[in-house]
């Protein structure tokens, strides 16, 4: 039973109130304090003093053991991270502390001379490369003029390539067998083929007019045919049937505009394409196809002169 105050109306009980209660809110703040700075770090560039510094710093507020079994775990040993602090991809390290710091000199070293090697290789390639294009040039040259404008040949990243166009050349129109005024042409692809030991790819490339005959349904099938009879052509003069290869790419590559009759007659083309062993290196370091030999950029992506992380060197393209 309750008792009334004075008044005779029942006595109100103040509430109990918590004068801790800023505790939580406090608690919040510090948390997504230490998430920022933790972030923060995250974003840095490591100084390798100073995390050894905060390795121990952290390893003695928690009540760890010795550093030797701390940050970084030796092999078979126990640690929160792998590696051996170096960048690189996870492997056995040693233990972080003044007699065992990662040798990240001997590291530096090792890429610096993988470095300076693709460097030197990529230079000799070149230099293979630019004497294979003045074979052929001088011999299409003395030829006579009826090859001269028909037949391109450049330096690209993939290696080099050999352009021809089809028209009247290679091949009569919406066929794929190679014109008895084309062979001499080839003849003196192939001798120059034969100075060097790489891999070849025989592209062909159409324009994007359809065609729809029995033999060739398509683009697809006339350039992959094109393509295959100038790979017979260079395997019967004497090329590694092992070093060939093909792709037929209809119009899907063009390098003029197919509006124009111009642009329609540069685009069907076949290109021979002496794959840069760099590149072959690369593709399979990085267990990709030869698919990606287009698109791939060897030295963009990280810096001039590449490291052994597949990418490889650029061959000095002008």
């Amino acid at each position: 039973m309750s008792h009334g105050g004075d008044d005779g109306l029942p006595e109100e009980h103040e509430e109990h109130v918590n004068h801790e209660a800023w505790v939580i809110p406090y608690a919040d703040l510090l948390t997504l304090l230490m998430a920022m700075f933790i972030a923060l770090f995250a974003m840095s560039s490591v100084d390798i003093d100073k995390f050894k510094e905060l390795s121990i710093g952290f390893s003695e507020a928690l009540g760890g053991g010795e550093l030797s079994t701390g940050v970084f775990k030796e092999a078979g040993g126990e640690g929160p991270l792998e590696g051996d602090g170096s960048g690189v991809a996870p492997a056995p390290g040693g233990a972080i502390g003044p007699d065992r710091q990662p040798d990240t000199n001997a590291m530096i070293a090792k890429l610096l001379t993988q470095m300076e090697q693709q460097s030197v290789e990529a230079s000799a390639e070149r230099e293979t490369f630019d004497e294979v294009r003045d074979a052929i040039e001088q011999q299409v040259e003395a030829a006579g003029t009826g090859f001269v404008g028909n037949l391109e040949v450049r330096l690209e990243e993939r290696g080099l390539v050999v352009t021809v166009v089809t028209d009247q050349v290679l091949f009569a129109p919406g066929q794929a067998d190679v014109l008895g005024g084309a062979k001499p042409l080839l003849t003196i692809v192939s001798e120059a083929l034969k100075s060097v030991d790489n891999k070849v790819f025989v592209e062909g490339h159409t324009d994007d007019v359809p065609i729809d005959t029995p033999q060739f349904p398509s683009n697809w099938e006339l350039s992959g045919a094109r393509a295959s009879a100038v790979l017979r052509f260079l395997e019967s003069n004497g090329i590694d049937r092992n070093r060939l290869s093909i792709d037929g790419y209809a119009d899907t590559h063009p390098i003029a505009d197919n509006e124009t009759t111009e642009g329609r007659a540069k685009n069907r083309r076949v290109e021979i394409v002496i794959q840069s062993k760099l590149v072959e290196e690369t593709l399979e370091n990085n267990n990709l196809g030869t698919d990606e030999v287009e698109s791939l950029d060897p030295i963009d992506a990280i810096v001039d002169g590449g490291v052994d992380t597949g990418i490889a060197p650029k061959l000095g393209v002008e």
